[in-house]
């Protein structure tokens, strides 16, 4: 049967993060025994009501129909105040296209650029998913990796800028980063921007944990820097800021002239998102500042809790993120983090996410998401301080 399939589906590998909760599931079907799930980029708050209510309120209205391909004109005008007001820059309804959550922008932006034997730029450690759409098109991938030193996530940033070349084609930024925490400088962002600007290469930023800082401003956006006709675009999401992983929506920010083109590649995937779910994100938007607030008032005391003890464990080496919601840590004497991962669910019950699902500058680090209850913290510290704190 599956000799008549695609090759290259069949041969490409699932994440390490699918892997390990696969594994975690499994163990607890086996024998019946609780996993605690910290290896997934997710909050344990449901969405607001203030959010859902919109959206019930829409399916009553009977908004169940297709709706525009790059989003209903209310939604998109929504966007439009909410980055305009939160960044101080001046886009207008037509940069902006709705997807269903910023992985399916993402991949749509791959399937916009990327050819078989592109060359893509990124930063890494990184999310699995776009090293993976970047492959899916046969894309070939330059890595320059960050490093932890004093405390801190670097980059060495003249190695980046030579690293990006003529042949590039496009450049994949993750500010703040998913597993790091780690922001781009403003002054970084500018002179990325001018030298992509310079070579005429595409720069992409996925910037959806903008909002999730603890520092109490967003983080810094390629937009307050870039000019129209720029070839930047930005990926956003509902998910992490809203605590809408489930719903499945987010944004792409673009030049005029594209929208027509994601409009299309909207239509052949998902025909569109749908407008009672888009209601719901208008609700978000409309009330971000009393979400967001609180969001992260949680996330800094569910960081500190984690952080008060995982800098202290002789096994561990880590740096405390200034933005998104996860502790990335080196474990001392570990060459293979998916086996230790799995080793982890055996003897603690908790389960990460392994380093090397974020490229191979990732191994031997474990991801940990801290977007959870202080209770639910303190447990997973507590079982994992044993193996961790030898």
């Amino acid at each position: 049967m599956l000799e008549k399939l695609n090759e290259e589906i069949i041969f490409f590998k699932e994440t390490a993060i699918m892997e390990i909760a696969n594994f975690g599931r499994k163990y607890t079907k086996d024998t019946g025994k609780h996993v605690y799930p910290a290896w997934f980029g997710e909050g344990d708050t449901p969405t607001s009501k203030l959010i859902y209510d919109k959206s019930i309120n829409a399916l009553n209205e009977g908004k169940t129909f297709y709706t525009y391909q790059n989003g209903t004109p209310k939604l998109r005008s929504e966007i439009t105040k909410y980055m305009n007001e939160v960044f101080n820059i001046n886009t207008k309804p037509e940069n902006h296209s709705v997807v269903t959550g910023g992985m399916m922008g993402l991949r749509l932006i791959c399937d916009l650029i990327v050819s078989n034997g592109d060359e893509v730029v990124m930063i890494g450690p990184v999310w699995p998913n776009i090293r993976s759409s970047v492959l899916l098109k046969k894309g070939n991938i330059k890595e320059i990796s960050l490093k932890l030193k004093n405390g801190d996530w670097v980059i060495d940033f003249d190695l980046l800028l030579n690293s990006i070349t003529a042949k590039t084609k496009m450049v994949f930024v993750n500010s703040p980063g998913n597993p790091t925490g780690w922001v781009m400088p403003k002054e970084q962002q500018k002179l990325l921007l001018n030298h992509t600007r310079h070579l005429g290469c595409w720069l992409i930023s996925d910037e959806v944990y903008h909002q999730i800082t603890f520092n109490d401003f967003v983080s810094p956006s390629f937009l307050e820097l870039s000019k129209p006709n720029d070839r930047l675009i930005v990926i956003n999401s509902a998910s992490k800021s809203f605590n809408m992983t489930g719903w499945r929506i987010g944004w792409i920010t673009h030049p005029e002239e594209l929208g027509s083109h994601i409009a299309k590649l909207v239509q052949i995937t998902t025909t569109g998102v749908p407008e009672f779910l888009q209601n719901g994100l208008v609700s978000a938007l409309e009330n971000y500042k009393t979400i967001t607030l609180e969001l992260r008032k949680n996330l800094k005391k569910s960081r500190n809790i984690m952080f008060d003890r995982l800098v202290t464990w002789n096994k561990v080496e880590c740096s405390i993120p200034e933005a998104a919601f996860y502790a990335f840590f080196k474990v001392k004497g570990i060459n293979d983090s998916l086996d230790f991962a799995k080793k982890l669910i055996l003897e603690t019950n908790v389960g990460v996410a392994p380093g090397i699902a974020f490229g191979a500058s990732g191994e031997g680090h474990l991801r940990i998401c801290f977007a959870a209850k202080d209770t639910f913290i303190s447990e997973i510290m507590d079982r994992l301080e044993p193996a961790l704190n030898k």
